[in-house]
């Protein structure tokens, strides 16, 4: 259970961002396809919706691998921007069903509560930009983002001028633009490489 201020904070931040939303919304989606050596696998849908008051991005993924077992992994994210700056994000990540891990983040009096997996911890931050704000324009060599899924900090590095690289919690991920869209993604696991292609 989260702590009753976390949960009443939570809960006050959401009516504001459902509030903010109500007036008009201009939506873009993008849609694409995983693979791993070849072999298409699943497929990760990211939804950004921007009206004049802030800009909220969802993140949508569900894989079905065969490796040496059948792995099933769903990803979900939800998070809400308001000049450019994280209001409120949620991560859930399930493997074969089961919740892996769990990561609230909510900025309040002015600084970031995290809960992770039920623990309440604060962040010594002020401004954070999620990693996902990312799929919609390039960022900056050196750019600092916020891993929406587990807590921690990310630094962008370019490889060129239509790329850029991290390396966190295990993997290695390389972004490809075109036109300031991501068009692909390709994470490299110790074990494997699943590379996500913008659909047409």
């Amino acid at each position: 259970m989260y702590p009753k201020f976390l949960r009443t904070s939570t809960l006050l931040l959401i009516c504001i961002a459902i509030t903010l939303f109500t007036s008009s919304v201009n939506g873009q989606t993008l849609t694409y396809d995983a693979f791993i050596r070849g072999d298409k696998v699943g497929e990760m849908k990211v939804i950004r919706e921007v009206n004049d008051e802030a800009t909220k991005i969802t993140v949508d993924t569900h894989i079905e691998a065969h490796m040496i077992v059948k792995i099933v992994v769903d990803f979900k994210s939800s998070s809400t921007y308001m000049d450019n700056k994280l209001l409120i994000g949620e991560a859930e990540s399930r493997t074969n069903g089961h919740l892996k891990n769990s990561v609230h983040t909510v900025f309040r009096d002015e600084h970031y509560e995290l809960n992770k997996d039920g623990k309440s911890s604060k962040l010594d931050q002020k401004d954070l930009v999620g990693a996902d704000y990312y799929y919609f324009e390039v960022p900056d060599n050196g750019t600092k983002s916020y891993a929406l899924a587990t807590g921690g900090m990310l630094n962008m590095i370019m490889k060129d001028q239509n790329s850029f690289y991290f390396e966190h919690d295990g993997k290695k991920e390389l972004h490809t633009f075109k036109d300031g869209v991501l068009q692909e993604l390709e994470i490299s696991h110790r074990l494997y490489t699943i590379t996500f292609k913008l659909r047409n």
